[in-house]
């Protein structure tokens, strides 16, 4: 069921694409009348940024919801942001300055805490790089290490984030 939230934002992308038309912006009418149109998000989701000419492709970190929030309030406190701190954890991967454990940070299951994503922009070529690192680091390591792995370590090592579990029982 649509929170009333969701219903909010539907009504007032409809509401801009009239107003658009009635402007005489009838092509940007269109385009927003694409993305409301069924699946039409889903194809700004390989969409390159035309400003900067960088595909930014979501990384989905799967957290307790506790984690999540501390994780955002740690960033914002630091006047950072999760994209820029998921890219500075990345480059000292590739760099070689930082690696975790294979489970390190692993969600335990069956805590009882709701869990969802923290989801982070990350610039397609820094991606790529990754993942060539990983393979690389693939048999030193002892493992293939993920890419959202490697961001959530990072991030609770870079803010010094206590675990979900005892996050909870404060």
């Amino acid at each position: 069921m649509p929170s009333k939230k969701d219903t909010q934002l539907l009504a007032d992308l409809r509401a801009a694409s009239t107003r658009l038309t009635e402007a005489g912006a009838p092509e940007l009418a269109a385009a927003v009348d694409d993305v409301l149109a069924p699946g039409g998000w889903s194809r700004l989701r390989h969409a390159t940024d035309t400003t900067t000419g960088v595909s930014t492709p979501n990384v989905a970190i799967h957290v307790p919801l506790v984690l999540r929030t501390a994780i955002q309030d740690a960033s914002q406190a630091a006047n950072s942001t999760l994209k820029d701190d998921v890219a500075e954890g990345l480059e000292a991967f590739i760099a070689g300055r930082f690696s975790p454990e294979a489970n390190a940070y692993r969600a335990r299951r069956n805590t009882g805490l709701e869990t969802g994503n923290l989801n982070v922009r990350v610039d397609a070529d820094l991606k790529r790089r990754f993942q060539e690192a990983a393979e690389d680091l693939t048999e030193d390591l002892g493992y293939k290490p993920a890419l959202s792995h490697v961001a959530k370590a990072w991030l609770i090592e870079k803010y010094d984030i206590a675990l979900a579990e005892r996050l909870a029982e404060a």
